[in-house]
């Protein structure tokens, strides 16, 4: 499993700067650097914090983990070669959206593996109020990056004001949402775990 998200990584950065260097001519909305970029950003985002974590705790990033990250990429990049930004108004929504679960998701996974093994002390609640701060910063600087990108080469990615606002707000809520579900799995698999452990050491009656 922890091979797959990064031969699929490695597979679209490939695809992107072939495209950028002009060895393949696909077109697309924006730009072969933009998302070349954003693409080797998340990766070294992500095999630095699966080597730290590694490192600290024995424990790599989950593979799980990393594919929500592999969907995230491929649903930007896919918007973009297919033109699907400009075709469907509510899709540039779904990417933001699953922006901030991708984020939220990795620094969740960060954060619980430091916590299991007692390099930080927190809650559940507490990992996700920290997750979602942190999604709140990287959907912040995503935006910084569109405006540079912007700025130097004229793509028109970052939108108005309402956009910008809105995609910031969707990265939130996404990371929200994922960190309510995640706690409220744990939580119910906990309960449950914790009642299969009292009817296996309660006394069997005569």
């Amino acid at each position: 499993m922890k091979y797959i998200p990064r031969l699929l990584i490695a597979g679209l950065i490939i695809f992107e700067l072939l495209n950028e260097f002009g060895l393949l001519h696909y077109t697309l909305d924006f730009t072969w650097l933009g998302l070349a970029i954003t693409s080797i950003l998340a990766w070294t985002i992500i095999e630095l914090s699966s080597y730290l974590l590694k490192k600290s705790c024995g424990l790599a990033m989950h593979g799980w983990a990393m594919m929500v990250a592999v969907a995230a990429l491929y649903i930007d990049a896919l918007g973009d070669i297919l033109r699907l930004y400009g075709k469907l108004c509510w899709y540039d929504q779904i990417a933001h959206l699953a922006g901030g679960i991708t984020v939220a998701v990795l620094i969740f996974n960060a954060l619980w593996q430091l916590n299991k093994c007692q390099k930080i002390k927190f809650n559940n609640w507490g990992i996700g109020f920290f997750t979602i701060c942190a999604a709140a910063l990287f959907g912040a600087l995503y935006e910084i990056e569109e405006y540079l990108e912007d700025f130097f080469t004229g793509s028109h990615r970052l939108g108005d004001g309402p956009d910008t606002a809105n995609d910031l707000m969707l990265n939130i809520l996404g990371a929200i949402a994922i960190i309510v579900i995640i706690n409220t799995l744990i939580t119910v698999f906990c309960k449950s775990s914790i009642a299969q452990n009292s009817k296996l050491q309660a006394p069997s009656s005569k």
